[in-house]
């Protein structure tokens, strides 16, 4: 389990003291942790002994055995490929045997997945993501922006507003000037998080609005700045992250959202098939009567 995560989920009972330093540490994750005992009790207002005792109350011999565990988890996030083809992992499964690895890898993620996230963060989601108040903005990475454009395409049937970030930057920068408070920002950012994705968001928040962050066990940057984080576990028998895990969280978003939404999206939806039918989008649509498509959607936009 991550630092940060001992910090927040309850799990140890810290003292006033021990809070200033948590709040230290978590304002500045994980760097104000490897500086020294005084530099962090000067950050935390604290003594250098309330310093060494935080970090015994953290199950850790000493505030040396602290840094090392943040210091394992720099390490973590910033593994790239080329770095973990380096490190044998690329060979650490004999190639007979990589389908079932990876297969059985992926289904015990997905059970690691479900604890990850509690009901009330999700519910957090769903509810934001249905607020027909709210626009929704979707932004994803090189890979994890395929999520992003599922999950929009998915949403954009349900309910209005909803549309991806352009990739260009300057299209970014200036779309800017339209976000405020009515808008929601639908992350993805994945180790080793990419730069224009965290520098959008952040803007974005800057200028009122909520995030919903989908990322990994060790954070994005953003995550600072989002209302709700959703984690899900990347690490696989591959050098390169897995995004399953992840993929599973936005089919449940969809389920949970269309469920929400079903005493408005029907009619939504059956005018979209209607408008698909008049244009013959898919093949079962093609056979269809011209006619009867255009009166299926006249009775739709009704």
């Amino acid at each position: 389990m991550a630092i940060r995560d001992r910090l927040t989920d309850g799990s140890v009972q810290l003292t006033p003291s021990d809070m200033k330093l948590a709040r230290a540490l978590l304002a500045d994750y994980p760097t104000a942790g490897l500086n020294t005992v005084a530099q962090l009790a000067a950050v935390a207002g604290v003594s250098g002994p309330t310093v060494v005792r935080f970090a015994s109350r953290l199950g850790f011999d000493g505030f040396t055995e602290l840094q090392k565990a943040l210091l394992a988890e720099v390490q973590a996030r910033m593994n790239s490929p080329l770095a973990m083809i380096d490190a044998g992992k690329a060979a650490a499964v004999p190639q007979e045997q990589i389908y079932r690895e990876v297969i059985r890898s992926c289904v015990t993620m997905l059970e690691a997945t479900v604890g990850m996230v509690t009901a009330a963060d999700f519910d957090a989601a769903a509810r934001l993501i249905t607020d027909p108040a709210l626009r929704l903005h979707f932004i994803g990475g090189r890979f994890s922006g395929y999520l992003a454009g599922m999950l929009w395409q998915h949403l954009r049937q349900l309910r209005a507003d909803c549309q991806v970030v352009s990739g260009n930057r300057p299209d970014r920068v200036d779309s800017l000037i339209d976000i405020g408070r009515r808008d929601l920002i639908i992350a993805f950012d994945y180790r080793r998080y990419q730069v224009d994705t965290i520098q959008f968001v952040t803007a974005a928040a800057e200028r009122g609005a909520q995030v919903i962050l989908f990322t990994d066990p060790w954070a994005s940057p953003l995550a600072a700045n989002a209302k709700v984080v959703l984690t899900a576990p990347v690490e696989g028998p591959s050098p390169f992250d897995t995004m399953v895990p992840a993929l599973a969280q936005v089919e449940a978003l969809i389920a949970a959202v269309t469920m929400r939404l079903s005493p408005t999206s029907r009619a939504r939806i059956a005018e979209i098939e209607a408008l698909r039918s008049l244009s013959g989008i898919t093949e079962d649509q093609l056979t269809e009567n011209p006619k009867t498509a255009q009166s299926r959607a006249d009775k739709a936009g009704e």
